[in-house]
């Protein structure tokens, strides 16, 4: 079994502007990105336990009396905490980013977070959905946001594992997010799933993944909820590569790290249309 843990950036929202309805409302993201980091269930408790280890080295080994939250790494906490030390300031919140107080310190975090990705080497896939280019193809062509980012991760679990994992099957793990559930729930996801998968050339063996994601609640969580922070990671640098239109330098971004690790396309070869895709298909896509 390989576990896909999924977190996103960006909301997924199509509201658009009273004045204008070919422009997204004030505040609405451009873009939704989803990411999922997979890793065999034997790698659960080894992964989680070396991360809380980053914890207890980087944050002080009184992190674990802190609430979880307090000491939660997230893809923008790394860049604010990057941004911060540079500027002569610390990040005060989350509590326990005030302990890195240096850019020594904030690299030396950040270079423990990248030999993570570097020793495990997870399976990266993740979806970027411009909402932009969806408003300028038309109404018509319109589809939930949450249910393509699904819809695509789902097809190139399956393909994947199909491909290059024979005899396994995978699980999708995420925080808890109620309009997610109501969207599986409802039966949408499979309806655009199929939909955009209608015209695949080959179709994916969906049996493979799991129907629906298993929620997890990060305050009764252990391994899980320490897992989920590298999908974090992931979708925030994946949405500053798209803002940017090629990948990110700074080192909080971890892109050297991540980059081997995004699944490439069994075909050709290439990450784009295998680890990292986009939708619609006119979407401007980075330079990477």
């Amino acid at each position: 079994m390989i576990v896909f843990y999924a977190d996103e950036c960006g909301d997924h929202s199509m509201a658009t502007a009273p004045e204008s309805p070919g422009a997204l409302k004030s505040g609405v993201s451009p873009y939704f990105v989803f990411a999922t980091v997979g890793i065999r269930d034997s790698s659960r408790s080894t992964l989680a336990n070396e991360l809380v280890e980053v914890k207890a080295k980087h944050f002080g080994e009184d992190v674990l009396d802190l609430a979880w939250g307090d000491s939660e790494i997230k893809g923008r906490y790394l860049y604010r905490a990057s941004r911060s030390v540079a500027n002569g300031k610390i990040l005060s919140k989350p509590a326990a980013f005030g302990r890195l107080d240096s850019p020594e310190k904030v690299s030396a975090l950040v270079h423990d977070l990248g030999l993570i990705f570097s020793k495990y080497r997870p399976l990266i896939f993740a979806v970027t959905v411009d909402k932009v280019e969806i408003l300028k193809q038309g109404q018509d062509h319109q589809r939930s946001p949450l249910g393509v980012a699904y819809a695509y991760i789902h097809q190139r679990i399956a393909l994947g594992l199909e491909r290059l994992y024979a005899g396994d099957s995978a699980i999708i793990v995420a925080d808890q997010q109620a309009d997610h559930e109501r969207f599986f729930r409802s039966g949408e996801m499979n309806r655009v799933r199929d939909d955009l998968s209608q015209h695949l050339y080959v179709r994916p063996n969906f049996d493979l993944v799991l129907d629906k994601p298993l929620w997890v609640d990060t305050d009764l969580s252990s391994w899980d909820r320490e897992i989920i922070q590298l999908a974090d990671i992931v979708a925030y640098t994946a949405t500053e590569t798209m803002k940017r239109g090629s990948a990110p330098d700074e080192l909080c971004f971890l892109w050297k790290q991540i980059l081997p690790c995004f699944a490439i396309h069994w075909s050709s070869g290439e990450v784009i249309g295998g680890g990292l895709s986009y939708y619609p298909k006119k979407a401007r896509t980075p330079r990477i």
